[in-house]
């Protein structure tokens, strides 16, 4: 380690370590003649040191892009390598998902600007592959611009076959020693990884086959987005993006109608964002966007009027405002729709509410849309036909287990069994059919959280299951049932469900009194 204080060819003073990956250590110096800070990477000498340090040298002198920094000194010393870069101020995109929330245009400039300055590197002649992409060796200045760092494993195409990189992020054939040769197609895919990471905030796994099927099943990922990576990460080259300029076109669809100005949008944005990270001097002036205020307003409001899970009267009359208003994104505006039709099925048997905003559902992201505006249009065709009824929901089962282990299927579950409870006047067996499909959905949801497929945050599906099958052997006179269920439900419930746990206390001792 370089200690502090350090001067090296009488001009370059070590201030402090900043980073360290690998073998190399990257330190803070200051240029003694000018008083200019530099970085500078300080490589211990072995045959891949050497190699990996003369080609970073060779890789960043050639390159002229405002998203790399500049190699400006290098020399070799005794067993070791130093190479001096521009020394880039800011934070490394793995602390700043950590540390705030990033709206989407944000991360879709983002995005933008990163595969522009692959694509780049992909244009020159030869070619150059970065090889490395993670949010670790990303740069967010305070500016609100990206940098890309360490340039310690990018190569040409023609060059070696490697083994370097970060397993998630690499692609199969660059870690798995597959003997195929890396192309332009190798960084598509770890950047189909890094979107996926910027977005949900998780480190890849490294096994990519358990990792594709979690995307593949993530909802909260919009379906844009979610297709764009799952064309990024295809375990087989062909059938990813064929070049970083394929990909681009695909990103720029995300900025939509409302985006004619989107890099000044994206880049005003992100400095509201840099000065919330770094401070408001770092940024002496933004462009205001408040139709973003303007959501997060409204759906706090909404907020307010949740009791016991559900939006009240008030709470629904709110949020279909928003959704007429057009203020509101359309990640979101879509959620709301989804649960005002929801409320309108399962708690307020109001059928032909509920049809109208389950037909305002975009099918790609709510594919079960089809289903519940199936049932609806029987409910309301005046006919009583529980025999299509029951037959339309079968086939709602059916499809939802064919789900992955996701939020919307446990969602759906809890669904279904109202759908079960809209027809228990007409039919003795439904209560039955009810009580056994929740039990089947709560061993479901227990073995998807012990296996590790699924949280269930704050036992959220675990305790509405518990307490619907309290309630439902209630109704049976299942008083065994009853209490089985209930202790179970009191053992996961939380304080913010309280008057749930309440309730459901009170029938236990109602029943045990007459015991």
């Amino acid at each position: 380690m370089l200690s502090k204080g350090l001067i090296l060819r009488e001009r370059y003073r070590i201030i402090g370590r900043i980073g360290k990956g690998g073998s190399s250590s990257v330190y803070l110096a200051e240029d003694v003649s000018i008083g200019k800070k530099w970085a500078i990477k300080y490589l211990p000498g072995d045959d891949d040191t050497v190699w990996l340090a003369q080609n970073e040298i060779n890789m960043m002198i050639r390159l002229d892009h405002g998203s790399f920094p500049r190699i400006v000194d290098a020399w070799q010393e005794g067993e070791g390598y130093y190479i001096v870069s521009d020394y880039i101020e800011g934070m490394t995109l793995d602390r700043v998902i950590k540390e705030k929330q990033v709206n989407r245009r944000i991360l879709t400039g983002w995005w933008i600007e990163i595969a522009e300055a692959i694509a780049y590197l992909h244009d020159l002649k030869p070619s150059i592959l970065y090889l490395d992409l993670k949010l670790e060796n990303i740069m967010l200045k305070k500016d609100g611009s990206i940098k890309l760092i360490d340039f310690g494993i990018a190569g040409r195409i023609a060059d070696r076959g490697s083994l370097y990189g970060t397993p998630g992020y690499a692609a199969p054939e660059q870690y798995y020693n597959r003997g195929e040769m890396l192309d332009e197609r190798t960084d598509v895919y770890a950047f189909g990884m890094l979107m996926y990471a910027m977005y949900t905030g998780k480190r890849p796994a490294s096994d990519r086959d358990r990792q594709e099927l979690a995307i593949r099943c993530d909802r909260h990922i919009p379906v844009k987005i979610r297709r764009i990576i799952l064309n990024c990460i295809g375990e087989e080259k062909s059938r990813r993006y064929e070049s970083m300029h394929a990909l681009l076109e695909d990103l720029s669809g995300l900025k939509g109608r409302r985006d004619n100005a989107a890099r000044l949008k994206v880049t005003a944005a992100a400095a509201v964002l840099c000065m919330g990270i770094f401070g408001a001097a770092a940024v002496k002036y933004v462009v205001a966007e408040p139709r973003d205020d303007i959501a997060e307003q409204m759906i706090t409001e909404a907020n307010e009027h949740i009791k016991d899970g559900e939006y009240t009267e008030e709470g629904l009359r709110i949020i279909c405002g928003y959704i007429e208003s057009g203020c509101l994104e359309e990640d979101i505006c879509q959620r709301f729709i989804y649960e005002v039709g929801r409320n309108y099925f399962s708690i307020r048997r109001n059928y032909r509410e509920a049809l109208r905003y389950f037909g305002m559902l975009d099918k790609e992201r709510y594919p079960e849309a089809d289903y519940y505006i199936k049932l609806c249009r029987l409910q309301v065709s005046f006919e009583e036909d529980n025999e299509k009824y029951l037959k339309c929901l079968k086939e709602f089962c059916e499809y939802n287990r064919g789900l992955g282990y996701e939020e919307s299927r446990y969602r759906n579950d809890l669904m279904i069994a109202n759908l079960y409870d809209a027809v228990s006047a007409a039919d003795e067996d439904s209560r039955n059919d009810e009580i056994s499909f929740l039990e089947a959905a709560l061993a479901d949801l227990r073995y998807a959280v012990e296996a590790g497929l699924y949280e269930d945050k704050d036992g959220r599906y675990e305790g509405e299951y518990l307490r619907r099958l309290c309630l439902l052997c209630e109704e049976a006179g299942d008083n065994e049932g009853v209490i089985k269920y209930g202790e179970q439900a009191l053992l996961v419930l939380g304080e913010e469900q309280e008057s749930m746990r309440t309730d459901i206390a009170d029938r236990l001792r109602k029943i045990r009194e007459n015991l």
